[in-house]
């Protein structure tokens, strides 16, 4: 029986061995899996598991459906294997957890170990190895984490794990800078643009990265993308750190950048209502996560009342 070989970068996907057919999962199935597998080491209560795919329905049939997927999901994972909860494990309280001991290959788990550990590392310390180990581990980021989920815990770790994503890209950018190699570093920077093109760090970084590449003419066109790109999704212009870069590029002032509306206050007014749109969304999301938490709760603690009433009779309601 080969390894089993897990992907989580993009759709869910579960193969024994990294050119093997890939083994068939139910989304309820996928969404218990990859549930366990970002939380490493950790075995959790079934009622939390339950209120991952079926936090909707009653809870003895949320509960229903979470053995039947287990079991389902158990079975899968373990044919042709014979030993028991080779790669899901339950204790005798009924917690549930993946067996990191098992052998498995997780696309997560080898992304973020060479992620941090180079990360880890002062600018000064990177060496080309680590260069190469990041383009390597680069190179399994092929979609974004869990794509078609959206969920808050899958939300919060796509989130985490795109930043180490975008981190590591501009390691890489600052490594090629640092080494002379600028159509390297100009071909990492057009990646991080590619991904958040409202960075204006990365667009002064490449106007730089041109101009020590001797292509002053590809500096200012650089600048007139940042320009474009700010105006069309911010409503403002660049920073005079930015504008004062294109002066000295172009050798004269930098051109006024046309704002949408033409004055102040429209900037102003487009700012505040981008913020007022992203604390609206993260308050949002803070009340759904409390009402979960709420249901969780009150189904625990009827969970752990249960056995005291059958006990004594008299504490029943």
């Amino acid at each position: 029986m080969g390894q089993l070989h897990i992907c989580l970068f993009g759709r869910v996907r579960v193969s024994r061995g990294k050119d093997q057919p890939e083994i068939k999962l139910a989304p309820s199935e996928q969404t218990l899996l990859a549930y366990l597998l970002l939380q490493p080491g950790r075995f959790h209560p079934r009622a939390v598991l339950s209120d991952l795919a079926w936090g909707d329905r009653p809870e003895s049939q949320a509960r229903s459906c979470l053995n039947t997927a287990l079991w389902r999901l158990r079975r899968t994972l373990e044919t042709g294997v014979e030993e028991r909860g080779a790669y899901l494990v339950s204790r005798p309280a009924g917690e549930v957890g993946f067996n990191w001991e098992s052998d498995h290959w997780l696309d997560v788990a080898t992304f973020e170990q060479t992620a941090n550990r180079i990360l880890a590392l002062p600018a000064g310390a990177m060496k080309q190895e680590h260069a190469q180990q990041i383009e390597h581990i680069l190179a399994l980021y092929d979609g974004e984490l869990l794509e078609g989920f959206y969920d808050d815990w899958a939300l919060r770790e796509r989130d985490r794990l795109r930043t180490s994503y975008l981190n590591c890209i501009a390691r890489l950018m600052s490594f090629n800078d640092g080494q002379g190699d600028y159509e390297r570093a100009l071909h990492f920077g057009q990646m991080l643009l590619n991904h958040d093109p409202l960075r204006e760090d990365i667009h002064r970084q490449m106007m730089r990265l041109y101009v020590a590449n001797g292509q002053r003419a590809l500096a200012m066109r650089q600048y007139e993308i940042c320009q474009r790109v700010l105006a069309e999704e911010m409503g403002i212009p660049p920073m005079e750190e930015t504008q004062r870069l294109a002066a000295d590029i172009g050798g004269r002032e930098a051109p006024p950048v046309p704002v949408p509306g033409g004055r102040r206050e429209s900037t102003l007014l487009a700012q505040a209502l981008d913020q007022l749109t992203t604390a609206i969304t993260s308050f949002q999301a803070a009340a759904e996560q409390l009402e979960r938490a709420t249901r969780l709760v009150e189904r625990l603690t009827q969970e752990t009342a249960r056995p005291c009433q059958e006990a004594h009779p008299a504490l029943r309601p």
